[in-house]
């Protein structure tokens, strides 16, 4: 059977109230964002405009050319209410309610309300105080009601899914997910979940074929708190859940309530169920969508030995005690596999665990050389890299040196190598699904770039891969995935 939010994540057309040509209101910078990617119908309903965005705007739902698979209302909280009671006696069977002012500020009655018109039209609404849906696999295009534009590169596919009782960590961090270059591919704003609620969203992301990996902010459990629990650890069977809570002090309690009337409990309580469900949890945001990263795209470990390669010593150090404070640990290579490794590095490289190759340009040596022996011998599980060598500081030493000396740069022979390298190094670890993550203070860098586009996943510290790392082989050897 086919779960409800499956169709509201896929409308074939949508009506908005809200929008007009006028761009500093909240309402016009979502349609424009929605008809930007969109490519179903979008009926703007406005009492005065004649057309609104390129689009002909309608007075009233009435006068629309056919019943939408979806309204978005995104007007005063004082003409809400009328309108979800006209849009039901039409007949629209969902709704997202993007407008405030309700149980948050202590309007219950007015929410109350808005639920009982649902029931009595069988009409299912998200919200309100919500920022809406997001969805790059909607059958229709690309469908964001958000305020901030989305896309992936054409070669990539979304599979990080997020239910969040916050708009803003929705969308504002549209812009960051998107240098970022994690995969996200739908987002849920529940807000104050007066019909369609995070249990809901589970549900839904739990047999979703476009989720590989679901991200969850959450300020507290509203009701339900039983079928919520069983939900999540249906869903983390399946699929890694990484959730992060933020009710669990005083003044996240307070916030949480005038935020979207989530009223939190201890943090402990949820440590315990989170626990039980077997879901991941984070301590900070960045957190949340570094581990959601590293979960949509790395190969699930088989054990938590790590291999450490390095360009330098003081972060293959750095990286050492990071992975053994994090409890992963870092075995010293056999003698045997040592003086292989000799075989091929500088005599002031370091050929034990972690290996430090001191500055080494030899990029062959970095990227295949030695990780090959290192998987090869069976001795580690989990690879993790810090450093990589594209073209960045090269150009930046000659543009602060005035371009003197370019000519001295090999500089065609050092992209032809570098794509070399970077082609054998992923294909090589897609072709024997290694868990890999690599560390990098140059995130901008092009190599970076290259890695992240085909699916090998980059961060900036150490000390966050490490705990990625963890978090991945703690999930997969417990569910013997």
């Amino acid at each position: 059977m086919t779960h409800f939010l499956e169709k509201i994540m896929n409308p074939k057309s949508i009506a908005f109230l809200g929008a007009s040509n006028n761009f500093i209101t909240m309402g016009t910078g979502q349609l424009y964002v929605l008809r930007s990617r969109f490519q179903g119908n979008i009926y703007p309903i406005h009492p005065t405009e004649e057309s609104i965005l390129g689009f002909p705007a309608y007075r009233d739902l009435e006068d629309l050319p056919e019943i939408p698979d979806l309204l978005v209302i995104v007007l005063p909280t004082r003409l809400v209410i009328n309108y979800l009671e006209k849009a039901g006696k039409l007949g629209i069977p969902y709704v997202i309610i993007v407008s405030a002012g309700f149980s948050e500020v202590g309007e219950t009655e007015n929410q109350v309300e808005l639920n009982k018109i649902a029931q009595r039209y069988r009409m299912r609404f998200i919200g309100p105080n919500c920022i809406g849906i997001i969805n790059l696999h909607c059958k229709q295009g690309i469908f964001n009601c958000t305020w901030f534009p989305f896309e992936l590169p054409s070669n990539q596919e979304g599979n990080i899914s997020l239910i969040s009782q916050s708009g803003s960590w929705i969308s504002q961090i549209l812009i960051w997910i998107e240098r970022r270059g994690l995969r996200l591919g739908k987002a849920i704003s529940v807000g104050n979940e007066a019909n369609v609620n995070v249990t809901d969203c589970i549900e839904y992301f739990r047999d979703d074929p476009d989720t590989k990996v679901v991200g969850v902010y959450i300020e507290g459990v509203k009701r339900e708190g039983r079928l919520f629990v069983k939900a999540l650890r249906e869903l983390a069977k399946k699929k890694p859940v990484v959730v992060h809570y933020v009710g669990g002090t005083i003044a996240g309690s307070r916030a949480g309530m005038s935020h979207t009337a989530s009223l939190g409990g201890k943090s402990s309580i949820y440590e315990t169920v989170f626990k039980h469900a077997r879901v991941i949890e984070t301590t900070t945001m960045e957190e949340l969508y570094e581990y959601l990263h590293a979960f949509s795209l790395v190969y699930p470990p088989k054990g938590d030995r790590v291999g450490l390669i390095t360009n330098s010593g003081g972060p293959a150090v750095t990286f050492a005690d990071s992975c053994e404070r994090s409890g992963l640990p870092v075995p010293s290579f056999s003698p045997n596999l040592q003086n292989h490794i000799r075989e091929v590095v500088r005599s002031t490289a370091s050929a034990n665990n972690p290996i430090d190759l001191t500055f080494d340009m030899n990029m062959d040596l970095f990227y295949n050389e030695v990780p090959r022996l290192i998987w090869k011998s069976g001795e580690v599980d989990v690879l993790l890299f810090y450093g990589v060598f594209g073209g960045n500081m090269m150009e930046r030493m000659f543009k602060f040196g005035n371009n003197e000396f370019i000519e001295m740069l090999p500089v065609t022979f050092f992209e032809t190598m570098l794509k070399e390298n970077l082609e054998n190094f992923v294909n090589w670890v897609h072709e024997h699904e290694i868990p890999v993550l690599i560390s990098c203070l140059d995130t901008a860098d092009e190599a970076v770039e290259y890695l992240q586009n085909n699916g090998i996943a980059v961060f900036k510290w150490p000390s966050m891969a490490a705990r990625a790392m963890k978090a991945l082989v703690d999930y997969y050897t417990e569910n013997g995935t």
